[in-house]
């Protein structure tokens, strides 16, 4: 297999992300809306390009990987060994230890709700995004075969196309479904794998036509591309924020703005997955010490996605605990923040290095050769 190494860094910038989304979402729990609510709502939309770039990397790797003829028993028993064990266990782990806020025992669960953790990611906060991947790599040689037939036909460039509109579709009805048939609806819809399939095949796309794909995004101005990512995130981040500041909260905000949403945001994360393909690039072109803790915290960022939640709520406690600061204080954020980087970070790492811990942890992403 060829592996790319700008994919780690891509992994680097979408763990970090993800933390900032998990850290910045506790503006909830700001009484009322202020000045700090509406940063941290920004930074919180803005920042929701983490699992479209994760989902795009899987897409990625698996094509870079298989391809052509391969054992579909050996697919997924590799695909089962990487994402079952570690779900069934930190989904065991937080349902017994709650991460809302600061951390704490949540006793013994009751069987229906395991069964509903199980299905719908909802242990923890995090999880459904491996409800979302494990259906995609139950239908990635389906996927795969599909793309490929409308590749040779000359029409992948449509395809994507196509589902562009079919994910803003089905993103958009699952809250029409929502409000109008009951949340547990949308709550369901939105886990089901078409709610991110075109990033998924976007990167199936890149993995088959990998030095076109680099030509053509080489040839773009970095500036067009940046600017479109920042227009992107400034758009998006900006509707949200005023949606709280007029309605309270963003589950007040009204079935209109939810829709408008999904229908802007693949304009915001598409460019955002290329600007930090540009990003990644820089980086390794210069190397150095930023470049390669980018790239240690990419090769480290299934685990730290487990276990990142546990470091928010503890830090977040003992922050309270030592400074009398709580999530209405700015000084709150920041800290949190890059406490909760470093020690799951750190924690992984150094679990990394004991026999069998990468069962659970997923391992380190090993690195391999850049693209040219």
């Amino acid at each position: 297999m060829v592996w790319f190494r700008e994919v780690e860094y891509l992994r680097g910038f979408a763990a970090l992300a993800v933390i900032a989304v998990h850290v910045s979402m506790n503006f909830n729990r700001i009484p009322e809306v202020n000045l700090l609510a509406l940063v941290n709502v920004f930074v919180y939309v803005a920042a929701h390009f983490a699992v479209p770039v994760f989902v795009f990397i899987s897409g990625w790797v698996l094509a870079a990987r298989y391809f052509g003829d391969y054992s579909l028993w050996e697919f997924y028993r590799r695909r089962a060994k990487t994402i079952l064990l570690p779900y069934l266990f930190f989904t065991a782990l937080y349902l017994m230890v709650t991460v809302e806020g600061t951390i704490g025992f949540a006793g013994v669960p009751a069987p229906g709700r395991v069964v509903e953790a199980l299905l719908l990611g909802t242990a923890a906060y995090h999880l459904w995004f491996f409800v979302l991947i494990i259906q995609l790599y139950l239908v990635f040689p389906l996927i795969a075969r599909g793309y490929d037939r409308f590749d040779r036909g000359g029409a992948a460039l449509f395809l994507l196309l196509a589902l562009l509109f079919v994910q803003i579709l089905w993103n958009a009805g699952a809250h029409l479904a929502g409000a109008f048939a009951g949340t547990e609806w949308y709550t369901v819809l939105i886990r089901l794998f078409p709610s991110h399939l075109l990033y998924f095949v976007l990167g199936i796309h890149a993995a088959r036509h990998t030095e076109r794909c680099g030509s053509a995004l080489r040839s773009l101005p970095a500036a067009w591309v940046i600017t479109a990512a920042g227009a992107g995130a400034l758009l998006i981040g900006s509707m949200w924020a005023s949606a709280v500041l007029r309605y309270g909260s963003i589950s007040g905000a009204t079935l209109a703005v939810f829709c408008i949403y999904r229908i802007l945001e693949p304009f915001y994360y598409v460019p955002a997955i290329a600007a930090l393909v540009l990003a990644a690039w820089r980086l390794e072109e210069r190397g150095g010490r930023p470049a390669g803790a980018l790239r240690s915290f990419g090769e480290h960022s299934y685990g730290i996605y487990l276990v990142h939640p546990l470091f928010i709520a503890a830090v977040a406690g003992l922050w309270a605990s030592l400074t009398g600061l709580s999530w209405a204080d700015w000084e709150t954020y920041p800290a949190v923040f890059a406490a909760a980087v470093l020690a799951s970070y750190t924690v992984v790492r150094v679990l990394s290095g004991v026999p069998y811990a990468g069962w659970l942890l997923g391992g380190s992403r090993v690195r391999r050769r850049p693209l040219q």
